[in-house]
């Protein structure tokens, strides 16, 4: 319901209706009540700014616009409180006395009808619902440019100009139009067009031109059905005498637009007819802040609901003992839950070999293997899985019917099986995956950027708990898969250097101080430790090194290597039982548990080394050591004397902190020198430590 300017037609019913309206409108200003007759000529809109900055300048500027400014909520009441006349309020948020939100309320109980503008520098998103909440008539941030702002407060006036029961001037109506842009109608009670009057900046809102729309009905500007909505609510409004509201989307000039509107009696007839005025206001951008807002809600709902399953599934996995049961957990989780349709794990994979669903909970398993062999059978550069595995990035199909990822085939078998949407998350600790996660999606567009955050943090969680498992049945077994690979040339950098300075490196012992962090020991034959730190750091990534010892045969240094061959074997869940690095070659011998993927490790160890070979692989008997044969080894290693000294100093509380006994104390009590007891000890623990770390 738009149109533009006055023609000679408009005038003509002008004149028509100021004979024909015999019966005395006056206008309510807000708050004070009625007006004198003859005040309803003045054009000034008389504006009450409460903000502690003082009033904004594209209202105290416009000579159209008359300022009343205080700088609190205080003041603001006491100013209405006096009887002032007031067309409307326009108030900042954060005031020395309280907030804009307080002065609303205050506002709504005693003047219900008079416009408030909250217009800030302070507010959000929130402040802005809960005020349109309260009943504030506009919500505006302080960077608005002034012409808005103005455009706001007319707006706002007129409006509530047209929703005063005692009725309204017309002619005051256009003018209050003319200054602030809106868009308003005389409609008469059988649905036709008597006036449009229009602001200057409205022309995007046109739905009919002008001279086509007077004159004509609401059937020939609106479809049947909302055409005869419109018309029992006109109806409703002349047979009530209130105020009736509604609101509706249409099609304008620049686009579908939505819009109040507000309809009043005109208080007069018109040609023998009842009418009403109808104000049509732009509330496109209420509603679609209103709509962001709510979705914003309904994400951060779904988020939490999400993280609240992921938190479940993490509880879940205590106590998992093998790794098919940790899957099937996962899955089963997922699947059963609202956001996900079905669930299942796949892998580890393995270059050049198609990928294979381990676990499916939730669909029909030979579909979904159909559809994985399809995406299988792609090139590396097309095929999801292998894009997962490679960059360790998640891939997400937020519409199959819609997705470049997908091949025709893959989109079909998507579509067939009823997916809405599906992500593929990588299952991979440090630098070793373990298969890939895949979940469908119940509807559409889902995976945003937190949910994908959630679940690929729920596939790291996963993986670790597949990497400790591992852990745990190479530690609990009898029996293990001893490798041996072989790296020759300059893809190893100790290979490389036994060669270069003709020397021997020898692993004596890694220590894992992070979960991504391992120390490795390692001595030297043939060549100082310096000149090797020196030549190591331009070959490899060295982290952190230092000199442990040095002599003439034999050097002892500690280096933190992040890419060497040593901590890609560790990651993947082996125990390195030797590393030695001789002549240009170097040999690992490792020990993997008895259900070990051999070709996945081989494959996870060539992404470092890329010419390694595994040269032997074999089952090893694991013995199982009690706690009564270390006793008896450790007591065999020991002399008497330095185990007089070890009990001695145990039992008189030497250990204890603060100690209970000092070294002279225990010294005196064996009848020896304080020298020759800490000789024995540092003999004792040595001994006593090294057997607990070879075992």
């Amino acid at each position: 319901m738009t149109s533009e300017r006055q023609t000679p037609e408009r005038a003509n019913l002008d004149r028509q209706r100021s004979e024909r309206v015999t019966e005395d409108r006056t206008t309510q200003a807000g708050p004070t009540g009625d007006r004198p007759p003859g005040d309803r000529a003045r054009k000034t809109v008389r504006v009450l700014s409460v903000d502690e900055d003082g009033p904004p300048s594209a209202l105290s500027d416009d000579e159209d616009v008359s300022v009343s400014a205080v700088s609190t909520a205080t003041a603001a009441r006491e100013v209405l409180a006096a009887d002032e006349r007031v067309d409307c309020v326009v108030s900042e948020y954060d005031l020395p006395d309280g907030d804009g939100l307080d002065l609303l309320e205050s506002v709504r109980n005693h003047y219900p009808d008079l416009p408030f503008v909250l217009f800030t520098g302070s507010g959000s998103e929130a402040v802005a619902s809960e005020a349109i909440g309260m009943g504030a008539t506009d919500y505006l941030p302080k960077g608005t440019c002034g012409d808005r702002l103005r455009e706001r407060v007319g707006r706002a006036v007129a409006t509530a100009s047209v929703e005063t029961e005692s009725g309204i001037s017309v002619d005051r109506l256009r003018e209050l139009t003319n200054a602030f842009p809106d868009v308003a109608f005389v409609i008469d009670e059988n649905g036709r067009y008597l006036e449009v009057m229009t602001g200057p900046d409205t022309q995007d809102l046109r739905t009919v031109e002008q001279e086509r729309l007077v004159g004509t009905h609401l059937h020939d500007a609106f479809p049947e059905s909302q055409a005869d909505r419109f018309l029992g609510l006109v109806r409703k409004t002349l047979e009530t005498g209130g105020v009736e509201t509604t609101e509706y989307e249409t099609e304008t000039a620049s686009g579908e637009r939505w819009f109040e509107g507000r309809v009043a009696p005109l208080g007069g007839t018109i040609d023998g007819r009842e009418a009403v005025v109808w104000v049509a206001r732009d509330v496109t951008d209420r509603r679609n802040n209103e709509r962001r807002l709510a979705e914003s809600r309904d994400a951060l709902t779904r988020l939490n609901r999400i993280n609240g399953l992921i938190h479940s599934i993490v509880q879940s996995l205590v106590g998992s003992a093998t790794r098919e049961e940790i899957e099937r957990t996962v899955c089963e989780e997922l699947a059963n839950s609202e956001f996900y349709q079905f669930a299942w794990t796949g892998g580890p994979w393995v270059k050049d070999e198609r990928m294979h669903p381990d676990v499916v909970v939730g669909t029909d398993r030979s579909e979904l293997e159909r559809l994985v062999a399809a995406t299988s059978a792609r090139s590396d550069e097309e095929n999801s899985f292998a894009r997962v595995v490679r960059d360790g990035e998640s891939v997400v199909v937020r519409d199959p019917a819609e997705s470049e990822l997908l091949a025709e085939r893959e989109r079909e078998m998507m579509l067939d099986m009823e997916m809405s949407s599906a992500v593929l998350v990588p299952l991979t600790y440090g630098n070793t995956n373990h298969g890939i996660l895949g979940i469908s999606g119940a509807c559409t567009g889902a995976y945003s950027d937190r949910e994908l955050t959630a679940l690929e943090t729920l596939g790291e969680i996963v993986a670790f708990a597949i990497n400790a498992v591992k852990n745990r049945n190479l530690l609990l077994s009898d029996t293990a898969v001893e490798l041996e690979f072989r790296v020759e040339g300059s893809s190893s950098g100790f290979g490389r250097l036994s060669s270069e300075l003709d020397c021997k490196f020898t692993l004596e012992g890694v220590v894992a101080v992070a979960e991504d962090r391992l120390l490795e020991y390692v001595a030297v034959e043939g060549a100082s430790a310096s000149t090797v730190l020196n030549r190591l750091d331009d070959i490899a990534t060295v982290e952190q090194s230092r000199i442990v010892s040095e002599d003439d045969t034999e050097s002892f240094i500690e280096l933190h290597l992040p890419e060497s061959g040593v901590n890609q074997l560790v990651e993947a869940g082996t125990v390195v039982e030797s590393a030695v690095a001789e002549d240009g070659v170097a040999r690992y011998v490792v020990e993997a548990s008895s259900d070990v993927n051999v070709r996945n490790l081989v494959e996870t160890f060539r992404t470092t080394y890329p010419d390694a070979e595994l040269v032997s692989k074999q089952e090893a008997d694991r013995p199982v050591d009690t706690s009564q044969g270390f006793r008896r080894r450790l007591g065999e290693d020991l002399t008497d004397k330095q185990r007089t000294a070890l009990q001695a100093a145990y039992f008189a509380g030497y250990y204890e902190y603060p100690r209970e006994s000092t070294g002279e104390d225990v010294a005196e009590s064996l009848d020896i020198s304080s020298p020759t007891l800490h000789q024995h000890l540092r003999a004792a623990q040595r001994k006593l430590v090294g057997s607990f770390l070879d075992n």
